[in-house]
């Protein structure tokens, strides 16, 4: 392991302070704006019914977004989710708010999306999978910035018919007892395993249940007596709907739903979402409906407060990272080997991807920060080989860069002659980035894909660099990067590899150098998890990817005309009419080879008669522009040849 501090002579922008210890890095927010979308049913509905006016009454707001159908299960909400199929709009069925899932996790930034079982599934954690994890990945992908959490049901009312002898049905529950254990055991273990947290709804109501005081007792003749409308059995301090009269046929049937929630079980239904997504005390909760007495109201406020403290594994609002300061900044570079942050990386040699020896090493990745800069928030991860001058100016700009050792040495060598699909390449490419099995010509282990080998890499420079503040690049427990915050760019190879991974999985944005290519692959026009927005290429006109048409079909199909006319650097300036395609016709003394380097920084960058680059407004440009302002939409140019 390398690491060098670089002090250059910059001005002092803030006095310093000292390093903030690792245990004030969390930090919850209790105040403030929640954004949630829920993905369930009926009792979704109810546990959530009045949460607004409960988050209302403490001063919060909440954007909710409903995914909900009733009598849904997991596997209803997975199967509309991957079906139909089609690579190209999308896939997924729309709920009735017009959307697919996918679209909806696209819809928002948002801070949290729950999911949960089919309550008579709920006891039986054999049927959450593979449906809960697949969505789960679909969440990861979309929305990267979500945490996801497990909304945990409740057990039905101890006199619900469900119980009883002639509604049994063989591997239910037998009780309420024994339903709520059930649940309770298999929400806590998928929860784990998803490193999910929990909303624990279905506590609140056993722990409510069974008070000596406000435990609801159902009327020993109930089920017996013959009730005239609109008399009904006694239900004090019921959580559940229970008895209800109904029209049918015209006639007013007594009707027993001992699922759904009574208006107090969505009460403290509402205090336990709220204490869990605002981190505030909900016996602090104003807002009480008139059906219910000040004390029950009291009572059930200080059942929510419980569960939601005493519950290990219960979320806890908002988890956000208090930014260190470092006491003494510089400019860090950091340089290890892949090997030595994962002992158990595997050997490609048939790809010429391997780690080389101590005096050879072929597996160096490469880190570095400048703290006396303000931070933006964003890591680049760079897909090709390390470029000092690249990263110095990434700096500059307040972003933190880095560079992995990831599986680029198969180009020549796999789909050849020719690729066997349209989409082989690209493929082959994915599984480079991913480390998932999405090639039949490649077979990489999961933790040799570029993704996996960030994650332990931040890891690795949280550990040797904390007041950089690496681990913001990570969720808090440091199982998954947070792709909304890092931009992947490259050139040539590494910038086609970039745009791949970017369809696939939601980044910050893409900043494609002299790329991508794959002229003969179309997987360039599939579904993208990125915005379409957020793709930005630049290219030097005699490049052979540009003189070939490389570039400019690859740009149609990413549909980056809908964003801006093609426009010349040496003709405008920035911001370029916000748009996202720019080219350049500086002297390169007609050397195509330089031409394709050439924008990237380097000895065939061209300079100007100061030996200053001329592309220094372009690559601050298309790293940093707002990416919420793009350039109006023009047609698609006629004259590139898209049928190569």
């Amino acid at each position: 392991m390398i690491l060098t501090i670089y002090r250059l002579k910059i001005p002092c922008f803030a006095l310093l302070v000292t390093l903030i210890t690792s245990s004030q890095v969390l930090a919850t927010e209790a105040k403030g704006l929640v954004r949630i979308l829920t993905v369930g049913n009926s009792f979704t509905n109810n546990a959530t019914e009045l949460l607004g006016e409960v988050a209302e009454s403490r001063g919060r707001k909440l954007i909710h977004k409903r995914l909900h159908i009733g009598g849904s299960s997991l596997k209803k909400h997975h199967d509309l989710a991957v079906t139909p199929t089609n690579p190209i709009q999308g896939s997924g069925t729309p709920y009735s708010n017009g959307e697919t899932l996918t679209e909806a996790l696209k819809s928002e930034d948002w801070d949290f999306v729950t999911l949960q079982q089919l309550s008579i599934k709920s006891h039986n954690a054999s049927t959450y999978e593979p449906y809960i994890s697949n969505i789960a990945q679909l969440i990861h992908r979309f929305a990267p910035q979500a945490e996801l959490v497990i909304h945990q049901t409740w057990a039905y009312r101890c006199d619900d018919p469900r119980f009883s002898k002639s509604l049994y049905q063989e591997g239910e529950p037998r009780t309420q007892e024994e339903m709520y254990q059930g649940l309770a055991s298999a929400y806590a273990k998928v929860a784990h395993s998803l490193n999910a947290k929990i909303i624990p709804t279905g506590n609140g109501f056993w722990r409510a249940d069974n008070d000596p005081k406000y435990r609801y007792q159902p009327a020993e003749d109930a089920a017996a007596r013959k009730f005239i409308f609109p008399e009904l059995p006694n239900q004090t301090y019921s959580l559940h709907k229970g008895y209800n009269w109904k029209k049918k046929d015209g006639q007013n049937r007594l009707n027993m739903d001992g699922h759904h929630a009574s208006l107090a079980g969505k009460y403290l239904a509402a205090c336990i979402w709220y204490s869990c997504l605002f981190a505030d005390n909900p016996e602090l909760v104003t807002f009480r409906p008139d059906e219910i007495s000040a004390d029950y109201a009291a009572f059930l406020r200080k059942i929510a407060k419980e569960v939601t403290e005493q519950q290990s594994g219960t979320l806890s609002g908002k988890s956000i990272r208090q930014k260190r300061l470092d006491s003494d900044p510089k400019r860090y570079q950091l340089v290890v080997r892949a090997s030595e942050v994962d002992p158990e990386i595997g050997e490609y040699p048939s790809i010429a991807f391997t780690r080389g020896t101590d005096d050879r090493p072929n597996d160096l990745q490469h880190a570095s920060v400048d703290t006396r800069y303000e931070s933006k928030g964003k890591l680049v991860l760079w897909l090709m080989s390390h470029n000092e001058e690249l990263f110095e100016r990434l700096n500059q700009y307040g972003m933190h860069a880095m560079s992995v050792h990831y599986a680029r040495g198969w180009f020549s060598k796999l789909c050849q002659p020719q690729p066997a699909t349209p989409l082989a390449r690209g493929q082959v490419r994915l599984e480079a980035a991913t480390g998932l099995d999405q090639s039949d010509e490649l077979n990489l282990q999961y933790r040799d894909g570029a993704a996996e080998r960030t994650r332990r890499f931040l890891i690795w420079l949280h550990d040797k660099n904390p007041s950089a503040n690496w681990d913001q690049f990570l969720t808090p427990d440091f199982d998954r990067v947070r792709w909304d915050k890092v931009i992947v760019s490259g050139a040539s190879h590494g910038s086609t590899t970039a745009a791949r991974f970017a369809k696939y999985q939601r980044v910050d944005r893409v900043v494609m150098l002299c790329g991508p290519r794959d002229q003969d692959q179309d997987w360039q026009e599939l579904y993208s998890a990125t915005p379409e927005s957020r793709f930005f290429g630049f290219s030097h006109v005699l490049d052979g990817g540009w003189t070939g048409d490389h570039y400019c079909r690859s740009w149609q199909l990413l549909r980056m005309n809908r964003f801006g006319p093609i426009i010349d650097v040496g003709e405008s300036s920035p911001p370029y009419s916000h748009t996202r395609r720019l080219i350049s016709n500086a002297n390169v003394e007609g050397d195509a080879r330089k031409a394709h380097s050439a924008v990237t920084p380097g000895r065939a960058s061209p300079r100007d008669t100061q030996g200053n680059y001329l592309y220094e407004p372009v690559w601050r440009y298309l790293y940093t522009s707002p990416i919420e302002r793009f350039g109006d939409a023009v047609a698609a140019e006629v004259d590139c040849n898209l049928n190569q």
